[in-house]
This record gives C-alpha cells, structure tokens and sequence, in this order.
C-alpha cells in the first residue's frame, strides 16, 4: 500500500487546519485515503476535522519543504517548531548567518524519501524475519 500522499491530499489537510487562509475542501470533495488513514475524522456534526495523525503528517511535510529549500539553498521561512525540530533533530546548523545549514544527517535523510526502492523484497522469507530478531 502506497502511503506518500499527493499534493492534492496535503492541500486538503492544510484547509482543515485552523486558522487556515485557504478555501475549504467540501466535505463530500476530502479525499477518502485521509479518512482510511486516519488523518481526518468526522465530528457528531458532520464536519471533518484533522486528527493527531493528520497534524503530524502536516508538520512532517513542513520540516521535509524546509529541509529541501534549505538543501536547495532557497531561502526558508519555517515556523519556529519546525526550525526547533530540524535543529534538535541534527539535519540542521545553525549558521552565523540567519539561514541554517543542512548536515550530512539531513542530506541522508532528506534522500530517504526520495529513493523508490522497495523496503521488503517481494518475498520474504522466513531468513529474512531471523535476521530481523538476531
């Protein structure tokens, strides 16, 4: 099962944030993988809301567009939380100027994300989970 989401899929997930500035998906428009995946809920009212999941893909897709702008060398406006993370994580440095710099740490993972291999190979066998226990 395929669990990246599309762009489509994360702009449904930043209008249900609050506070948002963007026009609000309706209701029946939401993608159904966010609610499959439990990152939308619905209230008693009807009314989708993001859940705990839902907020923590947003914020991992925040630090993933912060971490590339700053490996791009764009400039990167990150909201403090991110920075904090980013910072305390080590895919960051801060650096004299007011730009942070990416480490090895961040490129490594930055790249983890863009390699289409497979995590399992197409079979596995019962090798592969004893080495996984040893």
């Amino acid at each position: 099962m395929e669990s990246k989401l599309t762009s489509e899929e994360i702009r449904a997930l930043q209008s249900l944030e609050d506070g948002a500035g963007q026009a609000r998906y309706r209701d029946g428009d939401l993608p159904q993988k966010l609610f499959a995946y439990n990152l939308v809920a619905r209230q008693p009212g009807g009314a989708a809301v993001l859940t705990r999941s839902g907020e923590r893909a947003l914020f991992g897709q925040a630090c993933m567009a912060a971490l590339g702008a700053v490996e791009r060398g764009e400039p990167a406006e990150m909201a403090a939380g991110v920075r904090k993370w980013l910072l305390s994580s080590g895919f960051v440095k801060e650096a004299a100027a007011a730009a942070p710099a990416i480490t090895p740490r961040g490129r490594l993972w930055l790249a983890s994300f863009d390699a289409d291999a497979p995590a399992l190979a197409a079979d596995p066998s019962a090798d592969d989970f004893a080495r996984r226990r040893a």
